[in-house]
């Protein structure tokens, strides 16, 4: 009995045992499944949280199209952005519409053959987006949107994939701006680009056809001022030449002005040409040195020049390799006080390099980028202070450039500025090139000869002649002039009486007893009333000096279609 008894209690005790653990188990696990359920609610709220704000996001974005699709394309997700700007709902597009049912076909079908160009293989239209994905590429360009009621309207599109939990694509996501105002925008700046410029074009070719009008008055002024100052000289009245001298000079000035904006008119109207003509580089350095040593010595600067021996000729616009010439040492003059201006000038190779270097004021490097555009200076105080328009730099690099050549500026604050010129010792003109009867081409004009030791003559003559459909090509001197005219046998021949050396009378017996140069009609023209002396030499015609510049043009308009056997001469007679 007290065996059973101790077993009974023993059963009992483990009983109880079993009955605590199992309790205990119970409480632990309603323990978890409480933790396990709030952590679920938690996380619940947090998905449908995050779920919300996707959505308001996407809601928000009412500007932007933002569209999802499953693998085939599909809708799964309509923003109310994309429901804005294509007029479906929701509800309509998703299940029941495809991304490529919102694009052009014909769109999508030229996308689809530029995508196959690139990948070396056919590409349907229908798969043109999962060959984007494949290929890696993401679609991001101009498309153009049609809405529900058919209208249409451009966007900026790009199109991503979705990848699902595994990685593998799950479908695509578009997102579409409507950039409508902006190709508005960019339409209204491109009509009034093109407004600005036909405007311009018409300002520089008013300006350009203005040339002679302008002129003309200013060379009546510069002409008389220097004639009476000779008369005054000639008679002794002394008193009146300062102030003569004044109306020179500033008529000189004024016309410098002028001829920079009209330069730069005809530049941008595309009526600058290039007149390539042979000529001696050491005699051309010599004109340019004695045509601006006034304005070196003006502040008190020295010049010095280095010319190489022996640099020989080049074949070039003599005009517009000296004013280049003029422009550099006349700026350095200007920003130079008591110091050294030096003018180099080297043959390397096929190309000829001129350097103006001064010891003036400098500039940063900020300052050289604005040195080349036209109306531009260094410094905006630097007009008012050293005066000018601003032109002769742009004007200088472009002429430079028309010849194949460059110009290069190197400069320091307070150490100086060199600005190097490079250009080709033999110049192609690019219009000589053109078809023979080409309409317009320069290679059709008339030729005409220019022969003149004075640099400003040559180049107002051939601005004239230029102007009055004529070529023109130069010679510095009665010998090279007289070789130009058995090689060119040119249409006219302007030439100077009182030159040095071989003078014009020298110059006009030799083309008289020329035999393919004595039927040359002669129009003269002289500072003196020298009439009888012209005829009795075989001139044609005879006129004074000022020149007229619309009777000369008048003149030799008599001549200009009669021909290449037809030759005028032209003799200017200056005063002594």
């Amino acid at each position: 009995m007290t065996d059973q008894t101790a077993d009974l209690l023993a059963e009992n005790t483990l009983l109880r045992n079993e009955i605590r653990v199992a309790r205990e188990a119970a409480e632990i696990t309603a323990q978890l499944v409480v933790k396990q359920f709030e952590e679920t609610e938690r996380l619940l709220d947090r998905f449908q949280s995050a779920n919300a704000q996707r959505q308001a996001v996407l809601d928000a974005a009412l500007q932007m199209s933002i569209i999802a699709t499953d693998i085939d394309g599909k809708v799964l997700l309509f923003n109310r952005g994309a429901e804005t700007l294509l007029g479906y709902t929701s509800e309509e597009a998703v299940g029941h519409h495809t991304l490529l049912d919102f694009l052009l076909p014909e769109e999508v079908a030229a996308h689809a053959t530029e995508l196959a160009a690139e990948t070396g293989h056919p590409v349907p239209p229908g798969d043109l987006f999962a060959e984007y994905v494949k290929h890696g590429l993401i679609s991001a360009r101009e498309w153009t949107y049609r809405r529900k009621d058919g209208t249409r309207f451009p966007v900026s599109l790009s199109v991503t994939s979705l990848k699902g939990g595994d990685g593998n694509l799950a479908g695509y996501l578009a997102a579409a701006m409507d950039i409508t105002e902006r190709k508005w925008a960019e339409e209204e700046a491109h009509r009034a680009k093109l407004a600005a410029e036909a405007a311009n074009q018409a300002k520089s070719s008013f300006l350009a056809n203005m040339s002679h009008e302008l002129r003309t008055p200013l060379n009546a002024i510069i002409g008389y001022s220097e004639m009476l100052q000779e008369e005054l000289e000639d008679l002794g009245q002394d008193e009146l030449i300062p102030d003569l001298g004044k109306i020179h000079s500033a008529g000189r000035h004024l016309l410098t002005l002028i001829n920079d904006v009209l330069d730069i008119s005809k530049i941008e109207a595309g009526k600058m040409d290039l007149f390539v003509e042979s000529f001696d580089i050491e005699q051309m350095v010599s004109d340019v040195v004695s045509t601006i040593q006034p304005l070196v010595e003006k502040n008190s600067n020295r010049l010095a020049v280095d010319c190489a021996a022996g640099i020989g000729v080049m074949d070039a616009d003599l005009t517009k390799v000296r004013q280049t010439l003029f422009n550099l040492l006349s700026n350095a003059s200007k920003f130079t006080n008591n110091g050294t201006i030096t003018l180099t000038s080297r043959r390397e190779g096929a190309w000829i390099a001129f350097a103006v270097a001064d010891t003036g004021i400098g500039m940063a490097p900020e300052e050289l980028d604005k040195l080349f555009q036209a109306f531009q200076q260094a410094d905006a105080s630097t007009t008012r202070k050293f005066g000018g328009t601003g032109l002769g730099l742009a004007i200088s690099r472009t002429f430079c450039r028309m010849m194949g050549g460059d110009i290069t500026v190197a400069s320091e604050p307070g150490m100086g500025t060199t600005f190097t010129v490079r250009l080709p010792a033999a110049v192609t003109d690019p219009k000589a090139a053109h078809p023979a009867g080409e309409a317009g081409s320069t290679a059709d004009r008339p030729l005409v000869l220019v022969i003149d030791d004075d640099a400003v003559a040559r180049d107002l003559l051939g601005r004239f002649l230029g102007e009055n459909g004529f070529r023109a090509r130069f010679a510095a001197d009665g010998p090279l002039g007289l070789e130009m005219a058995r090689a060119l046998k040119p249409a006219a021949i302007t030439l100077d009486v009182m030159m040095p050396g071989m003078d014009g009378w020298s110059v006009l017996t030799a083309l008289k007893t020329d035999p393919d140069l004595a039927m040359i009609p002669v129009i003269m023209v002289s500072v003196v009333e020298n009439q009888a002396l012209g005829y009795a030499l075989g001139a044609h015609h005879f006129m004074s000096k000022p020149i007229d510049r619309d009777q000369l043009a008048e003149v030799l308009s008599r001549f200009k279609d009669r021909g290449p056997i037809e030759r005028i001469l032209v003799v200017v007679l200056h005063h002594q």
